[in-house]
């Protein structure tokens, strides 16, 4: 398991290293499957680890306000020709640990029931693109000592901009919000990915607080009073915006090379 880490250090490496990018897969089930699709996706999940696998880690998130998903499955890579790869080896994986499982006939018939239930719930009205990291750690803030042994709250400011509009964006971006969110001592990390392929916004700022007070106490004492010139700036550099607030609930873990879901 010596590819595979945990969320934590996905985010923490994934924007330092240039080329890194993250698959995300925006799954719509229905809210009577949700549970049991969060069980079939743990089980598969862990069937196709493997050392031969591309992917360096998984996380996934899920929807409480905005957005019109129920998950939100991130898939970790060094690059964007990994997924395609990685998408056929990981057949080859499940294959040979259902192989090493010795069921019985019944056995495989329930599992073969479980993996179709699985995929159908995965693949229906679902979404994906593919987003990078590269050349925005100045955009990056982690609180030191981050404990990702329990759920986060991820906010996450979604922007298209404007032609040519992409610097003063960064700028103003780290001028204004991003310093009154650090300044507040209500978050834990700031994140930024830019979009690379498929649907999705041009910047993806993911704000993660370490649970709801924290976000409710930043809400309770920001004020957006008259705009200076910075803020000006930043809105005008942006043609469209909106929000996804999500529950960050479990990823593969570092010590075990399992995935698991946090308490």
């Amino acid at each position: 398991m010596k590819n595979l880490t945990t969320l934590l250090l996905l985010f923490t490496s994934l924007l330092t290293f240039a080329q890194n990018v993250v698959n995300i897969t925006y799954v719509t089930v229905p809210r009577e499957n949700s549970q049991e699709f969060l069980s079939l996706h743990k089980k598969f999940m862990n069937l196709t680890l493997s050392e031969e696998r591309k992917i360096m880690g998984s996380g996934i998130f899920s929807h409480v306000y905005a957005g019109d998903f129920t998950f939100a499955i991130y898939d970790f890579y060094d690059n964007a020709s990994d997924i395609d790869e990685d998408a056929n080896i990981t057949n080859t994986v499940l294959a040979k640990n259902v192989e090493a499982m010795n069921l019985s006939k019944e056995e495989q018939e329930a599992l073969t029931a479980d993996w179709r239930l699985y995929t159908r719930l995965y693949a229906d009205n679902h979404s994906d693109q593919i987003r990078i990291f590269q050349g925005l750690d100045t955009l990056r803030y982690e609180k030191e000592g981050m404990d990702w042994k329990s759920k986060k709250v991820f906010v996450n400011h979604k922007f298209n901009t404007k032609w040519g509009k992409n610097i003063d964006f960064r700028n103003t971006w780290l001028a204004g919000y991003a310093k009154q969110l650090k300044e507040s001592g209500t978050i834990e990390a700031i994140y930024a990915s830019r979009h690379l392929y498929g649907s999705g916004m041009s910047w993806h700022m993911y704000v993660v607080y370490p649970d709801w007070k924290s976000l409710a106490k930043w809400q309770e004492n920001f004020s957006a009073g008259e705009m200076n010139e910075n803020t000006k700036t930043f809105w005008k550099s942006i043609s469209s915006h909106s929000d996804d607030v999500m529950s960050w609930i479990g990823g593969i873990d570092q010590e075990t090379g399992k995935f698991d879901y946090v308490k």
